[in-house]
């Protein structure tokens, strides 16, 4: 898997509007699809210039719709408050989890969501 911040812009949009498109069927909304692909376009920028979310992969994007489609707390909008609320909440679960894990020494299977840090490429050369 891929940081979003790895992830060429043009195949982060085609796959924003993906997601966005089956968030608009399972929310029931009609929306067109050059307001689709505006939105699409538009939070995959954010996605990849916003640093909070840098270290996150697609899949944890995919999980922010599925599961802010599914909180039926409020009406939901397809808008872009309502993507970064999606996504923050997402990655505020993945942070906890990673924390359980590295601060208070939980067991990794009591944190779905917990990844170990990436490994960093060093030149060792004598």
């Amino acid at each position: 898997m891929r940081a979003l911040a790895h992830t060429e812009l043009k195949e982060l949009t085609k796959e924003v509007y993906d997601i966005i498109a089956k968030a608009s069927i399972e929310l029931g909304h009609r929306t067109d699809g050059k307001t689709m692909a505006l939105l699409a376009q538009t939070f995959a920028q954010d996605l990849k210039i916003d640093n909070s979310f840098r270290r996150l992969y697609f899949t944890d994007i995919a999980a922010a719709f599925y599961n802010g489609v599914r909180a039926k707390k409020d009406q939901q909008y397809l808008s872009i408050p309502t993507f970064y609320r999606w996504v923050r909440a997402e990655r505020d679960l993945i942070n906890e989890d990673i924390y359980k894990v590295r601060e208070l020494n939980a067991p990794k299977e009591q944190a779905p969501r917990y990844r170990d840090l990436p490994k960093l490429i060093t030149n060792k050369t004598k």
